[in-house]
């Protein structure tokens, strides 16, 4: 596909030679075969493991992460990245300033508690409990040793997750939202599509949210899907350490 010189794309292009379908660059049903390609597979799939799997074990954490990758990072590298006519720079892969270094790493510890408040806010406004976010919270701390699990949820939680999770919504969907619209419309869809991937409770929701709108803008302003990878692993594993060194202290 055509791109243009700062490597976004082109609307009105059309597909490469030898394209495996006839659906346009940009179009909405392009749109549709991401979400069905990257999320739809990635919900069966968990539907799948919830049939194999009775609780969360670290062998079922350890699945739910490889999913995650094998589905989303699978969905933007097939259906984006690899796509004839796309390169690695017009999917938002290039380098950032070295500024935005300084700027990414502050953002991912200081919207950490403001995560947190959002998370609190959408339990109190819609009169749940803590116990919505137990099913989160067993599967970043599984049954295991603690030096184990904690080296497997870091690993899966706070790095590969947040890498396949960006290269899907900020590169992929995100690639394709700004297409269509301008700065903010394509933020807060953006974030908005990140937080119905976290949808196994509102105050999960709402935390995700935040976070990609934070993740979304730098992106945007970046013009780097690496600033979103770098604050997302920033803050999930800030919060994974922070999760375990509660536990070590607490027994």
């Amino acid at each position: 596909m055509a791109t243009r010189s700062d490597g976004r794309a082109l609307s009105g292009a059309s597909p490469g030679a030898g394209s495996p379908t006839d659906i346009l660059p940009n179009s909405w049903r392009e749109l549709g075969l991401y979400v069905a390609g990257g999320f739809g597979v990635f919900f069966v799939g968990s539907l799948l493991l919830n049939l194999i799997f009775d609780e969360v074990t670290l062998a079922a954490s350890v699945a739910v992460y490889a999913l995650n990758v094998l589905c989303l990072g699978g969905a933007a590298y097939v259906l984006g990245v690899r796509r004839p006519g796309r390169t690695w720079a017009a999917f938002g892969l290039r380098p950032f300033n070295a500024a935005w270094l300084w700027v990414a790493l502050m953002a991912a510890g200081a919207s950490l508690p403001l995560r947190v408040g959002a998370a609190l806010l959408a339990q109190w406004l819609s009169g749940g409990s803590l116990a919505d976010l137990q099913p989160r919270l067993d599967l970043v701390t599984p049954d295991g040793p603690l030096a184990v699990t904690f080296a497997v949820t870091l690993l899966g939680a706070g790095l590969l997750a947040p890498l396949a999770e960006e290269l899907y919504f900020r590169g992929l969907l995100q690639g394709w939202l700004r297409t269509r619209f301008g700065f903010w419309p394509v933020v807060v869809l953006s974030a908005g599509l990140f937080a119905l991937g976290h949808f196994d409770s509102l105050p999960v929701m709402a935390s995700t949210f935040f976070l990609g709108l934070i993740c979304a803008a730098a992106v945007e302003r970046g013009r780097s899907v690496w600033l979103g990878v770098l604050i997302h692993a920033a803050n999930n594993s800030l919060a994974v350490g922070l999760v375990y060194a509660a536990l070590a202290v607490g027994g």
